[in-house]
């Protein structure tokens, strides 16, 4: 029997496009290979160049600091013998100052802290009496330093390696020091020297003094601001100054691929980091041109089964005009016939597992896996849910009272049954129909519909009572402190949510264990 033209077209077209799935998964899976793949070797090779890089940089930076150094102790013995003359002390410091022009200024101090020269001669620093701790460290210690940077009586921000001046009659007599100023903000000979590198414009460098302050940042941003404990680089800061070289990945804030080393014999340190994204987006620049010099390899795969594809459909085709006719006479089709009922039956089983695997993705993506309850996500979801029905709901915001010395006292695996207990109370302690989520460490939100502000306060009062009354076993006592506010039509949902979250704030800064209600 002569089929029509059409459904062969049409059944070809079914199965190319099935083809065309299978192709494309295969390419979509060789594109997430590549990238895995790809990223992880240009993220070890720009942590190895940023490592290799700093260690170049520190070994520079020691070298810079022994020449000025070296300078400033050449001037001082200079003068030992010589310091009440003023022109011989203008005289060297002037020298001092454009010899290798190291330096935005030069002062000679004496040994009561007081500027008796300075070059240049504008700089208007002489009789300064100088009283920062940098200058303080200088005269209380009679030998060569690099104090940390500090503000000087002219208001710059100023590093000042220092020498200091002993008699040349009397070697144990300290009359002062002669210091050399580098001024951080602007022009500078650390600038100048760092900032000629061919590391790569994506790729910042910053020096860090012993106290964490910003010495040199080749972008200009973080000059004489201190990092701490908070800060991406505190990490690889911390290794350096313990005098380790290395290289590190930065997860807080924007990830960030550092390389440091410590700058001999001082507590400096050079970092050299660039942006995790950075890697990423030339990675998948260079995956994309891959695709495209590959693209008419794949166009002539494409033809080849758009062509099989018709050879292929041919006994499918008769199977499938003998179903829509209900012609149950199979005897004269090719033994293709079982093959073609299992490959449905496979095809079912597949999308069957299919969803499965989907719906199962879809619970985990929506349950905290630590308490089995709701998480962000799924609070979001309820949120609007709600909202779209219009439905009325108060919102608890809750947190566990000193949950941190909890884990510091007894470690995180108590810390984690604590919340999941907790959890387990707050699930029992609601209603059926109520939205109980995780929406933080040792935080808690709960959705309550229909609850008006005061039976939401009876119920929040009911939960904290009843987690103050538990055992948590080992831990003495658990608390909680609960904020309440209510979401109504016309209200935006972020504002209830914030309400609640002031109003938690507020039974904090109130002692804890207590419940707030936010004001409507």
């Amino acid at each position: 029997m002569r089929l029509p033209r059409l459904f062969i077209l049409d059944l070809r077209q079914v199965i190319l496009g099935f083809t065309l799935l299978l192709v494309l998964i295969t390419l979509a899976n060789q594109f997430v290979i590549s990238d895995r793949v790809y990223t992880q070797q240009a993220m070890t090779q720009s942590l190895e160049a940023n490592r290799a890089y700093a260690g170049k940089l520190a070994d520079i930076t020691s070298q810079f600091i022994q020449s000025l150094q070296m300078q400033l102790s050449y001037s001082a013995k200079s003068l030992s013998g010589d310091l009440d003359n003023a022109a011989r002390r203008e005289q060297e410091a002037q020298r001092l100052l454009s010899q290798t022009q190291s330096f935005n200024s030069v002062v000679i101090v004496d040994r009561r802290g007081e500027v008796i020269s300075a070059a240049p001669e504008q700089l208007g620093a002489v009789g300064i009496i100088l009283h920062a701790s940098a200058t303080k460290q200088s005269l209380m210690v009679p030998q060569a330093m690099m104090p940390q940077p500090y503000v000087s009586p002219l208001g710059n921000l100023v590093v000042s390696p220092s020498h200091p001046i002993m008699s040349d009659t009397e070697p144990q007599r300290y009359l002062g020091y002669i210091s050399g100023n580098i001024y951080l903000h602007g022009n500078n000979i650390l600038s100048r020297l760092l900032g000629t590198h061919f590391h790569g414009a994506e790729a910042r460098i910053m020096v860090l003094s012993e106290n964490g302050a910003v010495v040199y940042d080749s972008q200009s941003r973080q000059i004489g601001m201190t990092v701490g404990e908070m800060h991406p680089l505190w990490d690889a800061f911390m290794q350096a100054q313990a005098g380790q070289s290395g290289a590190m990945v930065s997860t807080q804030g924007s990830a960030q691929l550092i390389g440091y080393a410590p700058v001999k014999d001082m507590r400096w340190v050079v970092l050299v980091s660039s942006a995790q994204q950075h890697v990423v987006n030339s990675v998948g620049n260079t995956i994309g041109n891959l695709m495209e010099k590959g693209a008419p390899v794949t166009l002539i795969t494409l033809l080849a089964i758009w062509l099989l594809a018709g050879t292929i459909s041919a006994p499918l085709q008769i199977l499938a005009q003998r179903v829509r006719d209900n012609d149950k006479t199979f005897n004269d089709i090719p033994a293709w016939y079982a093959e073609a009922k299992t490959l449905k039956r496979a095809i079912a089983a597949y999308s069957h597992e299919q969803l499965q695997r989907i719906s199962a993705l879809n619970l985990a993506s929506n349950t905290d896996p630590l308490t089995g309850i709701g998480n962000r996500r799924y609070l979001q979801t309820c949120l609007d849910s709600m909202r779209e029905q219009g439905q009325t709901f108060a919102v608890l915001a809750l947190d566990i009272d000193h949950f941190k010395c909890i884990n510091d006292r007894f470690g995180h695996d108590v810390g984690d049954q604590v919340i999941k207990t907790l959890a387990r109370l707050l699930k029992l302690g609601c209603r059926e129909y109520d939205y109980v989520c995780r929406s933080g460490g040792e935080e808690f939100m709960l959705l309550l519909p229909g609850l008006d502000i005061d039976r939401a306060q009876e119920l929040a009062d009911r939960l904290r009572q009843q987690v103050a009354e538990h055992s948590f076993k080992p831990v003495t006592q658990v608390t909680v402190s609960v904020g309440v506010s209510l979401w109504q039509g016309g209200v935006e949902l972020k504002a209830a949510l914030k309400a609640a979250d002031n109003a938690l704030y507020k039974a904090k800064n109130n002692g804890r264990n207590r419940t707030e209600v936010a004001e409507l």
